[in-house]
């Protein structure tokens, strides 16, 4: 192995690295998620209406929740995919290869495989 393709491994384990930890975190925020759905069917079944609960300053909002955590694990996700895509290309896997093996096209693993431009965010 090169020291291009060592590099290039390290940055895949750093997003497999990262991935697991927002993994890990969203685990916490999903067990807060599920005890926030439990207090807005609380409130519901006492009767409470959909306004009051979703005007209600104390009422939990567990659908911001929600949106924070796929949103992390999108960005993660997608920076691990971008890093092996890199990986498995610097080891010399075919782009046709590569796509079936993270669910992609070939297109795609292409354009993953481009440089990013500035401002771009990773997907």
């Amino acid at each position: 192995m090169t020291s291009t393709a060592n590099a290039e491994q390290d940055v895949a384990l750093e997003a497999l690295n990262t991935l697991s930890d927002v993994a890990a975190s969203s685990i916490t925020g999903l067990t807060e998620v599920h005890a926030q759905l439990a207090e807005v069917r609380r409130r519901r079944r006492r009767g409470w209406s959909w306004r009051r609960i979703a005007s209600s300053g104390d009422s939990p909002n567990p659908l911001a929740s929600v949106t924070g955590i796929a949103a992390s694990l999108a960005l993660a996700s997608a920076g691990f995919r971008r890093a092996l895509a890199h990986a498995l290309r610097s080891e010399g896997m075919q782009l046709t290869k590569i796509a079936p093996l993270l669910d992609v096209s070939r297109q795609r693993i292409g354009a993953l495989l481009r440089p990013r431009r500035e401002g771009r965010s990773p997907s």
